[in-house]
């Protein structure tokens, strides 16, 4: 056999391996598999999510509900989010991976009518019923270690290990009229504010065209931040499954489980009594989220190895504590580059 012959035979072979190799994760997972030694991994994604509507439990509410408890009655919020990761193979089992993000958050809101206010030291009535709030920035970084318990030819289990860092600002003050010389509520702010762990398994399992897996994560706060609270603890059950058309497309199905606790502790400068998102209590419950999914496979030039994936997922069920409002949907696209 000619050396050309054998070349081109390589090429193939590494060629066919990658394409076996290929990640079908959906674009809405963050971790799915460790890398291999030396391998780099670098992506971007873009998520929105839109909520609506004042949920009580399991039952949606009228405006009225929530004006017996508090001045201002959330109608919608609209968060967009960029996210760019990067992981690395440190060995063949052991990889690393971190997160940074930029998020801007829209809420509108109505207040509840005749409601005394301050405006500049002078007290005011509104009779209007319109108000809008937005915040942006930086939010929280994330780093992960992430080891191979398991790296069979078809299937993987991973541990990961992560540290959620608090460089989110938890500081923004709102706007008069309503806001003005008090921070806005929670949900505005831009992280968490506190040092919280992030442990979690992931099991993987591939089958020619069908890929498969089940993840269990979660968020642990152990820690007031520098306002003297802290999120609840989160826990987190992904499973999905996709399906390979060829070498250039699959196709995914997931369900996300998602339970949450109240916040801890309170900011003295955020009024409890403005609104529900400006209430500890009102954080945390119970969401499952169903989603469908597809990534695209790019295998030439510089483009090799790229997958372009997207998402669209809305709730089944929702059962929150205390008045929150709903999610309505969310989506997300990004493209990722392995090399």
């Amino acid at each position: 056999m000619k050396a050309k012959h054998l070349v081109l035979l390589l090429f193939t072979f590494i060629q066919s391996q990658r394409l076996l190799a290929q990640d079908h994760s959906p674009v809405g997972v963050m971790i799915s598999h460790g890398h291999p030694k030396g391998g780099w991994m670098v992506s971007y994604s873009f998520m929105q999510m839109q909520m609506k509507g004042n949920r009580s439990g399991t039952d949606a509410i009228a405006d009225e509900n929530v004006f017996s408890q508090y001045l201002m009655s959330p109608q919608s919020m609209h968060m967009d989010m960029h996210m760019i990761m990067v992981m690395y193979g440190l060995s063949g089992r052991l990889s690393f991976m971190a997160m940074a993000a930029y998020q801007k958050s829209e809420m509108k809101m109505i207040m509840l009518p005749g409601v005394m206010h301050m405006h500049h030291g002078m007290e005011m009535s509104s009779t209007s019923g319109d108000m809008d709030m937005s915040s942006s920035g930086i939010g929280d970084t994330r780093i992960w270690g992430i080891y191979k318990l398991m790296n069979a030819e078809s299937s993987s289990l991973v541990f990961s290990l992560g540290v959620n860092l608090p460089t989110g600002s938890i500081d923004l003050d709102g706007k008069p009229p309503m806001y003005e010389g008090l921070r806005m509520p929670y949900m505005m702010q831009l992280g968490s504010g506190s040092v919280d762990f992030l442990p979690g398994i992931t099991y993987l399992k591939n089958h020619k065209k069908i890929s498969w897996s089940v993840q269990g994560l979660s968020v642990l706060r152990l820690m007031d931040n520098a306002n003297s609270y802290h999120y609840g603890n989160e826990f987190v059950v992904n499973a999905w499954a996709s399906y390979k058309f060829g070498s250039l497309f699959s196709t995914s199905l997931r369900a996300e489980a998602v339970n949450s606790d109240k916040i801890s502790g309170a900011d003295k400068q955020i009024y409890y009594a403005m609104e529900p998102d400006a209430d500890p209590k009102n954080y945390g419950g119970t969401r499952v989220n169903a989603y469908l999914g597809g990534n695209f496979y790019l295998s030439k030039g510089i483009l090799s190895d790229t997958k372009i994936g997207f998402e669209f997922g809305a709730p089944v069920f929702q059962d929150v504590n205390g008045i929150q409002l709903g999610t309505s949907y969310c989506w997300t696209a990004g493209i990722t580059k392995s090399f």
